[in-house]
């Protein structure tokens, strides 16, 4: 005697719970994606503050053995001019950020864009960059600017633009300074900053001595030649004494002004920022 069949007892997602589903998985994945992309961002700042740290570690060491911080930039070309160095702060930094092979085939005597300085120039060293820098200018690629040399995201403090006279932080032309030097206090004047993002244009390269800027107004209110970066309300940036702090954007543009002069005489409560 034939048996019957038995009933299939499978079962399958009907179209309404099909949409259900999908939907539930969008509303997780709307509330989970920012988390993810603040845990990112996150990483990345920490590897920024990171690189600054370094960065004051090492001016500090520079101070330890010359007596004056590393000069801002030496060779300052003038205007139309290519035939000075024009050498950047950085470069003499080289030796105390643990790019000792770069600074031993790099030729002080040449200028920072010399063929024989292309090399040098064109490594790429993280340590002078921001992992969160993502809006680029023209002429700037992720790590060189468009002449090929290697970017940096970190400027060394010329003073504040609206303050009288100029020249009045701690990263000038031709001059080095040394802690005694800084008579409004280490700790209370900054000397890198954040400015990321620059492309050949804006003297974005590590190597060019013109990677100096004076601030002009309140952070993040301009891209080039002032405190700028791609962190969420605000900037880091390096004080004299080689402390790392986050300057938000809704800081005063005059108590900014303030934190980059060297010797304007302010009083700041820098244990604010």
């Amino acid at each position: 005697m034939e048996r019957p069949h038995p009933r299939s007892t499978a079962t399958g997602f009907s179209l309404v719970e099909l949409l259900i589903v999908i939907s539930i998985v969008s509303v997780l994945i709307a509330l989970l994606l920012p988390a993810v992309q603040m845990t990112r961002e996150s990483a990345r700042r920490t590897a920024c503050t990171g690189h600054l740290r370094q960065i004051g570690i090492a001016l500090h060491h520079y101070h330890s053995a010359h007596r004056v911080f590393p000069i801002g930039c030496v060779g300052k070309r003038p205007f139309g001019s290519l035939q000075e160095n024009q050498l950047s702060w950085c470069v003499f930094l080289l030796p105390y950020v643990e790019q000792q092979n770069v600074w031993e085939v790099f030729d002080t005597s040449q200028p920072f864009d010399a063929a024989e300085n292309n090399k040098p120039a064109s490594a790429v060293l993280d340590i002078f960059l921001c992992p969160s820098t993502s809006r680029f200018a023209d002429d700037r690629r992720q790590y060189h600017t468009s002449d090929g040399l290697a970017a940096t995201d970190y400027g060394g403090i010329f003073g504040a633009q609206w303050v009288s006279p100029s020249m009045n932080g701690t990263m000038i032309f031709e001059r080095p300074f040394s802690i005694a030097d800084i008579f409004d206090g280490a700790a209370n004047t900054v000397i890198i900053g954040e400015d990321t993002g620059r492309g050949t244009s804006m003297d974005g390269q590590w190597a060019n001595g013109e990677n100096i800027f004076d601030q002009g107004k309140e952070v993040n209110a301009f891209m080039h030649n002032d405190m700028w970066s791609d962190h969420p309300g605000g900037v880091d940036v390096v004080f004299g004494d080689g402390s790392v702090k986050f300057l938000t954007n809704s800081i005063e543009s005059t108590v900014v002004e303030a934190l980059c002069t060297r010797a304007g005489g302010e009083v700041i409560n820098v244990n604010r920022f």
